[in-house]
């Protein structure tokens, strides 16, 4: 049996209850029809009661229409599409939502019952028959309740390829045919179920690839789909029935149509779900891809509230696959818990997503105005909130929406790089009041294409050797170059901003008020907000920053222009880099709490023109290094009227360090050396007093009303602040 989820972040606990529909009729009611979808009902799934929203609909119904889930499990055993005809008409909705009190769960599991003990590993594994887990169904999580299992896996084997160290391949075989030591892989006659797992050259990504062929005389062996990049590093091979070897874990066999398990308690319960599907809901309207779009036609007017939604398999790399940035997540794929494609003036409100294999919420090509607002995400194997429009070109029509007030932890459970909010092509939304935490890579990203897409080569890496080139992308790519709308774009040059720009869509949005720690627990080089290759008009503005271990907490990284980083509060609590800027970019009016502005190497590295002024550093720690600054010798004159204090500390010499460091650039001319007389540091106003030098440098304050609304409404960010969180760097003194 399927259990019931509480709505929110409380208990996870869960109840069978079986799913039926009750259509209540009505006569005459000047307010909202309702639909209640009710155990026991005269009808019992929800596609029901969507086509009961069809005939009311059908039948003249221009209001607002609830359909109201009571306490329930309402398994799927087909994704729920919504089509145009589920359009509510202008100036009214069609709301799905929980009954007053009701905790309704919408779930693409299956249980798995009827489980027989094998003979396997001194009879600890058991075996269940599961015939439908083939092709499309074949699923690569599995749950006990509220518990992903981890699946079968091998320890780490080095793999290789002949061609040298690099991160880009000179062509597509040095992704696809690899070297590997020992006895890392062998032929098994269930070849095509099993996966190798790990970082392809970089770990700032984690890759699942099939296998095609392996010989084992050669200890060679070739993928079924390409990794982003060159197979160099440690591997595993997952869903080995060789390396079913410790409690827990699980192995599926879609040639026996056999499911085996290790369970912990010595017998398997009675809550093992599988999914068997790759999205529970889509929101899904006519896409036309032409430029004009004169076929667009979204769906509208559809609201879910107060439901949960659960059991989504992990997604799977097809050969057709488009990559986003780093392959961090995949281009328009059916993939995740709900899912609009063409959808405009629609809602998710205080929802839970959780205990899924990839995605929980995507907004795919034409989506504008989409509120995701006060909900709950929580153990995805993918990202929590996708927002991808088209590749580069003049097709802009993913843009306005709204991602507000939700609670995004533990997502990227399985492809660990996955993001909390990934913006990628969209732009003009609004990403505020957020509370982003426990990442395994990095918490919110805005990207689009970087320009080195765009020309294959246009650099020398090594005069030594003509054929490596930096930026060479073979044949095949996955990342970024299919989606490119090559008939649109006219470029002369890559290095012309203006020109290029106008195809960058991730422009103009408002990042603000977030509260973002806890990220890079396990991947490298990694962000707590991040930006690359995005169009102007960004504006990333009172959000907080902490617990971050290495790397930029805040980064624009390459080609991204036209920004403004602004106002933010930043807690150098485990390492003492703040924020990165490449780029032309602007970064004022930010407090730096033990730590330091930087500015990055690789790529492209910051525009000198930059305007880096007027932000305040204040350091507590006696271990400051001796300078505020990373690389001060990148940047110009833009970087002046900062106010530097170290208590304990000589804040004037590293400024006049710093002065003589970078005066062929005149840098810091102005700034000064100083206390800034905050008015209560310890409790969260960072506003100053009126003999602070601050406010003679034209610093604008963060005052405490300012910061009282950092973070989400039911979980601020002072309130845990003010109590004593477990920040090193809060000042201790009254």
């Amino acid at each position: 049996m399927l259990q019931k989820r509480k709505a929110g972040s409380e208990s996870m606990k869960r109840v069978f209850i079986g799913c039926t529909v009750f259509f209540l009729s009505f006569s005459g009611t000047a307010s909202a029809r309702e639909i209640v979808v009710e155990p026991g009902g005269k009808i019992s799934t929800l596609p029901a009661a969507r086509d009961a929203v069809r005939a009311l609909r059908a039948g003249g119904e221009k209001g607002d229409v609830d359909v109201i889930l009571k306490d329930g499990v309402y398994t799927l055993d087909e994704t729920l599409i919504f089509e145009l005809k589920d359009s509510a008409p202008k100036g009214a909705v069609t709301r799905y939502r929980a009954a007053e009190g009701a905790s309704p769960l919408i779930s693409g599991g299956r249980v798995i019952k009827d489980w027989d003990k094998s003979s396997r590993v001194d009879s600890n594994i058991w075996v269940a028959k599961v015939p439908w887990a083939k092709g499309d169904a074949f699923f690569h999580c599995l749950y006990d309740g509220s518990t992903l299992l981890p699946r079968a896996r091998s320890e780490g084997f080095e793999v290789s390829v002949d061609a040298p160290r690099r991160k880009y391949a000179a062509n597509m075989k040095d992704r696809i045919e690899f070297s590997y030591a020992d006895n890392g892989l062998k032929l098994w006659e269930n070849l095509e179920d099993l996966e190798v797992v790990g970082c392809p050259t970089r770990k700032w990504l984690v890759n699942y690839l099939g296998i095609e062929s392996v010989d084992p005389a050669a200890k060679k062996a070739k993928l079924s789909v390409p990794a982003t990049y060159n197979m160099f590093g440690e591997w595993a091979v997952e869903n080995c029935i060789d390396h079913l070897d410790a409690p827990g874990e699980w192995v599926l066999n879609s040639q026996e149509g056999l499911l085996y398990y290790w369970p912990k308690s010595g017998t398997p319960g009675n809550q093992i779900i599988a999914p068997a599907l790759n999205e529970l809901i889509r929101v899904e309207g006519v896409n036309d891809p032409g430029l004009a779009g004169l076929k667009d036609q979204p769906v509208e007017g559809i609201v879910f509230e107060g439901l949960s939604f659960a059991h989504a398999d992990r997604q799977k790399w097809l050969p057709e696959d488009k990559g986003l940035q780093h392959d961090w997540d995949m281009w328009d794929k059916a993939d995740g818990l709900v899912r609009f494609r063409g959808a405009r003036n629609c809602a998710i409100r205080n929802c839970t997503f959780s205990d899924s294999g990839s995605d929980g919420v995507r907004l795919d090509l034409f989506c504008q105005n989409i509120t995701v607002a006060d909900s709950t995400f929580t153990d995805l194997g993918g990202t929590g909130i996708l927002l991808a429009g088209y590749g580069p070109g003049k097709k802009d029509v993913n843009k306005n929406n709204i991602i507000h007030n939700n609670e995004i932890t533990r997502v990227g459970q399985l492809f660990l790089h996955s993001p909390g909010v990934f913006v990628w092509q969209s732009g003009h939304n609004r990403i505020s009041h957020n509370h982003i935490y426990d990442q395994a890579y990095t918490g919110l990203v805005v990207s689009g294409v970087r320009r080195r897409f765009f020309e294959p080569v246009f650099e020398s890496m090594d005069e030594k050797n003509p054929f490596v080139k930096k930026w060479s992308f073979p044949e095949g790519t996955r990342e970024h170059i299919p989606t490119i709308r090559w008939d649109e774009i006219t470029l002369s040059s890559v290095t012309d901003w203006p020109a290029y720009e106008s195809y960058m869509h991730a422009r103009g949005n408002i990042i603000e008020f977030n509260e973002v720690h806890d990220c890079l627990k396990l991947l490298h080089d990694g962000n707590c907000i991040y930006l690359s290759g995005n169009g102007d008009g960004n504006i990333v503005r009172y959000n907080v920053t902490y617990n971050h271990p290495q790397g930029a907490m805040i980064r624009t990284d390459d080609d991204s222009h036209g920004a403004t980083v602004s106002h933010n509060l930043l807690f150098g609590t485990m390492s003492n880099s703040g924020i990165a800027i490449k780029g032309l970019n602007t970064c004022q009016h930010n407090i730096y709490v033990n730590c330091t502005m930087g500015t990055g190497g690789a790529g492209n590295t910051v525009d000198p023109k930059s305007e880096m002024s007027r932000n305040l550093f204040y350091f507590t720690d006696a271990t400051q290094s001796s300078s505020f600054h990373n690389k001060i010798e990148r940047v110009g004159a833009g970087l002046d009227y900062n106010l530097y204090y170290h208590e304990g500390g000589d804040a004037g010499k590293v400024l006049q360090a710093q002065r003589k460091k970078g005066a062929k650039n005149k840098i810091d001319v102005h700034s000064v050396a100083g206390d800034p007389m905050f008015v209560d540091f310890v409790h969260g106003d960072f506003s100053f007093k009126a003999d602070s030098p601050a406010l003679e440098l034209g610093i604008e304050p963060l005052t405490l009303e300012t910061v009282a609304k950092i973070g989400t409404s039911r979980d601020p960010f002072l309130t845990r602040f003010a109590a004593g969180m477990p920040l090193d760097a809060r000042h201790e003194k009254e």
